[in-house]
């Protein structure tokens, strides 16, 4: 456990966060200066260390103590009250102080934010060219030069994805299908076990088509540019209830301004020959199929229900069907796994030559089965991920894939990344993390994202979130209210009609 100390409260989430870079498994006390003189000595013990920050009008101190000994002290200059030049002067020295200390540099530097490439994003909006933001990351942020060069490349990726699409006509459709085979140990989803919820599923898609019937409604003449249904594992229902679906989308929705269809075939163990003609009968252009690593020791430890022959097998399948865009999803720092077993999982991926690639690294979340395991874990978790992500990207390189969208989730491995590289980039997921587009969600634990926007300009202000209940049981008895809230928060959206 750590101990923060602050005098003022302004910068908690800041300092939190570059202390969870370097320690994502502890837990963060945070006190007063004046609460700490509460505790007995004793009790300084439980903590690893404590880091203080004091706030004062002209400058700032940073001290970290071990064993009661002050052992590293910064001092940042400047009116703390100034969050627009101060923000990133003491995340820079609180990354600095914490490096020393721990004799670790992060290969994201100071940043610590779900979306590295916003601040490329902006400079290539004002003009500046690849090689000035790649050395703009290094010296603000102390990114490593690779990274750096990782987030410019995606985010002139991003530009190009984004220029083809327009917020004020178009759209995208999430639906969620909250069931899969089993419950892996690092999910932290909505996802209920299809053994336990079989006789639900009909029931459920009642509900769900008749969200799905609003929202065509209600968008009846915008243009629907992608789809994409996900869980749970969509494809862990029969293949009747798919067929169901599928034909419901296809009944209440137009197609001809469709830029992909994608299906989360996420689970090997839950497809067959007569689902997969399913998805082929019904138009879907893209399924992902996820071994997350092809070592079945690690299978088993995490909780899938495959194995890495079942892999193998499906995909094959899938290439007799004649599916053109398949995803394959990997997760580098996996509870036992070095960089030995991500070179072999990377060489069977790459025979199999997936047209995308998707690259995780761990992230243990408090909604998590690996959460109360992580003690026991947590020392294999960040020694190899970054080189685990190095040889991942040599191999999406030598596939002919290149990197599109990067983001980062809170409590994740060595404070790292995920990465999408694809030959044929998928345009939902790069809209899902930019909120350039708004996305139309539903299901059990969808959330539905609406732009506010300039309606002259076409400006993007912000965004708004509307969100379903989790719980299946309760959304199908509340599907009423369900729908309602998506008809009142989308009653504007032919204002550019």
């Amino acid at each position: 456990m750590i101990l923060l100390v602050e005098n003022d409260p302004t910068y908690t989430n800041d300092l939190r966060a570059m202390l969870q870079a370097f320690y994502a498994e502890e837990k963060i006390q945070g006190v007063t200066p004046k609460e700490v003189a509460d505790y007995r000595k004793e009790l300084f013990a439980e903590f690893r260390f404590v880091f203080t920050a004091l706030f004062q009008e002209r400058h700032t101190r940073l001290r970290l103590e071990e064993d009661g000994k002050v052992v590293f002290t910064a001092y940042i200059n400047g009116d703390y009250e100034d969050k627009a030049r101060f923000r990133n002067k003491l995340k820079l020295a609180s990354y600095r102080l914490l490096s020393d200390y721990t004799g670790r540099e992060l290969p994201w530097g100071s940043l610590t934010g779900m979306r590295p490439t916003k601040i490329a994003s902006k400079a290539l909006r004002d003009g500046l060219d690849r090689d000035e933001i790649i050395d703009g990351y290094m010296e603000a942020y102390q990114v490593s030069e690779e990274k750096a060069t990782l987030a410019v490349d995606v985010a002139m990726r991003e530009k190009e994805i984004l220029e083809a699409v327009d917020p004020r006509t178009d759209y995208c459709l999430y639906i969620g299908i909250p069931f899969c085979p089993t419950r892996c140990l690092y999910c932290s989803f909505t996802s209920y076990p299809i053994d336990m919820y079989a006789q639900s599923v009909s029931e459920y898609l009642d509900a769900l088509i008749r969200e799905l019937q609003i929202i065509s409604y209600v968008n009846r003449k915008r243009r629907l540019v992608s789809i994409y249904i996900g869980g749970g594992t969509p494809t862990s229902i029969e293949a009747g209830f798919l067929d169901r679906l599928l034909q419901a989308v296809e009944d209440n929705f137009d197609f001809s301004n469709l830029k992909e269809f994608t299906v989360e075939a996420g689970r090997p163990d839950s497809m067959n020959p007569d689902k997969m003609r399913v998805l082929k009968r019904h138009k879907v252009t893209r399924i992902s199929i996820n071994p997350q690593t092809m070592r079945d020791k690690t299978l088993q430890k995490i909780g899938r229900g495959h194995t890495s022959e079942d892999v193998i097998r499906a995909f094959r399948l899938a290439r007799e069907l004649s599916f053109k865009d398949i995803n394959m999803d990997i997760i580098a720092g996996l509870p036992g796994e070095n960089t030995d077993d991500m070179r072999y999982t990377l060489g069977l991926i790459e025979k199999l030559a997936p047209d995308s690639l998707t690259v995780h690294s761990l992230a243990v979340k408090r909604a998590a089965e690996l959460r109360s395991q992580f003690d026991e874990l947590r020392h294999t978790f960040h020694k190899y991920t970054d080189q685990m992500l190095v040889l991942a990207h040599e191999s999406a390189h030598r596939m002919g894939l290149e990197p599109y969208y990067l983001y980062r989730q809170k409590n994740i491995s060595g404070n790292l990344e995920n990465v999408g590289y694809a030959k044929n980039p998928c345009l939902y997921n790069v809209l899902i993390i930019e909120e350039r587009l708004d996305i139309l969600a539903a299901g059990a634990g969808s959330v539905t994202k609406l732009l506010r926007m300039n309606e002259e300009t076409g400006e993007i202000l912000g965004v708004d979130r509307v969100e379903a209940v989790k719980n299946v049981d309760q959304y199908m008895d509340r599907i009423d209210e369900m729908i309602e809230r998506k008809r009142e928060a989308t009653e504007g959206m032919l204002r550019f009609s």
